[in-house]
């Protein structure tokens, strides 16, 4: 078989897993306003998870109603949601792929324009392209959002779901605390670096005494790009207390909101894969490489060069949902690129939050599109080939 690496099977904590292939945690900001899994998010995963893919995240699951990033971001903070959580991890597993849902909090990069509740974070922050600053946290709500993290995974697991991400990256509310950039707190949350990871270390502790941690992911960042921030060098003792609960995998990304524009030169670059690489010799656990991998056959020269355990893919796949199937039928040219592969910043179309009305949608032929929404496909179909000839010609 063509690039068998990637096709071959591989043990992710007790779970095998078919092939080597993520599909990156994605959220499609489409949820109902209740937080509830609707249509659409259903329709849309089962159209990734039936082409071929090992591993299915769904992305962006909020801890509580502060923690979302818009009113279409999914809840996850009590029973109310359960059905449709369980309708999701069912429909991809019928789909012989591996469920698995990130839970996370915006934190201070939350927008109350947009999700209609008050943004938190560890201290004072203004993310530079919001604009707002956020309200510090207290004691005791910190030990309430520790206590939600558990119960959101114990939801989870009810759920059905094979994983658990927990999203310790972008500038979120985790990541927050564990950078030195936007913790500055003076108690037992901030100062050094043992304080500044107890969140995480009581998380664990919580979810350990009644979940198996093999069943748990990290997003992880591999640099922030911000003199204080994270990078590689700085991860050493937070995946040291990470990997003392025997977790399932790291799934590394890098860049905060206000370091954009360095993220995605970053990720064209390839450096993206070289902090996998890094984050893998300090690791025994499963590491997941992604960031700017448009097929199938560089995923693969990616594992064979043990920059990853796994490669993770997403705008390949929102740009041609069936890439995988196309490349195991032998019809890669078939494949519709991604236009932000060929060149950064020629499309935002699937980064709903750069759209006014925070639409999320592709323009290529063969992308997934909304169910009931009257998108003038003519006008997508033109953009994509002109802009398809533009990027090819220069």
């Amino acid at each position: 078989m063509k690039y068998n690496l990637a096709f071959k099977p591989i043990r992710l904590g007790n779970t095998i897993i078919k092939n080597r292939i993520v599909s990156s945690a994605l959220s499609i900001n489409l949820a109902n306003y209740d937080g509830s899994i609707s249509d659409n998010i259903i329709d849309f995963f089962n159209v990734i998870s039936k082409n071929n893919i090992g591993l299915v995240v769904v992305g962006g699951a909020s801890i509580n109603e502060c923690g979302r990033v818009t009113k279409n971001e999914i809840l996850i903070h009590n029973h109310d949601n359960i059905n449709g959580l369980k309708k999701l991890s069912q429909t991809i597993k019928k789909n012989d792929a591996k469920s698995c849902l990130q839970i996370c909090h915006a934190g201070a990069q939350g927008n109350p324009k947009l999700s209609g509740f008050r943004i938190v974070g560890p201290s004072k922050y203004i993310s530079p392209d919001i604009g707002i600053e956020c309200d510090v946290l207290k004691i005791e709500e910190i030990y309430e959002i520790e206590k939600q993290y558990e119960q959101a995974i114990l939801l989870a697991n009810e759920a059905g779901y094979d994983f658990f991400e927990i999203h310790m990256a972008h500038g979120y509310l985790l990541h927050e605390f564990i950078s030195e950039h936007t913790n500055k707190r003076k108690d037992e949350y901030g100062g050094n670096e043992t304080n500044r990871l107890r969140i995480i270390k009581n998380i664990f502790e919580r979810i350990s005494k009644s979940i198996d941690t093999k069943k748990i992911g990290v997003r992880i960042s591999g640099d922030d790009y911000v003199k204080k921030g994270l990078n590689v060098k700085k991860l050493k003792k937070l995946i040291k207390l990470i990997d003392s609960y025997d977790i399932a995998y790291y799934s590394v990304t890098a860049g905060l909101y206000e370091t954009a524009k360095q993220k995605y030169i970053n990720m064209k670059n390839g450096n993206y894969w070289n902090y996998s690489e890094q984050i893998k010799k300090m690791t025994n656990s499963i590491v997941i490489v992604q960031g700017g991998i448009p097929d199938i056959k560089t995923g693969n020269e990616l594992l064979e060069k043990r920059k990853g355990d796994m490669f993770g893919m997403c705008q390949a796949l929102i740009a041609d949902p069936e890439i995988v199937t196309k490349t195991l039928r032998d019809e890669e040219e078939e494949v519709y690129q991604c236009l932000a592969h060929i060149k950064i910043g020629s499309c935002h179309r699937c980064r709903y939050l750069k759209q006014k009305n925070h639409n999320f949608a592709c323009v290529t032929p063969v992308s997934w599109q909304p169910i009931g929404k009257n998108y003038n496909r003519k006008k997508d179909l033109i953009f994509w080939k002109k802009t398809i000839d533009r990027l090819n010609d220069s």
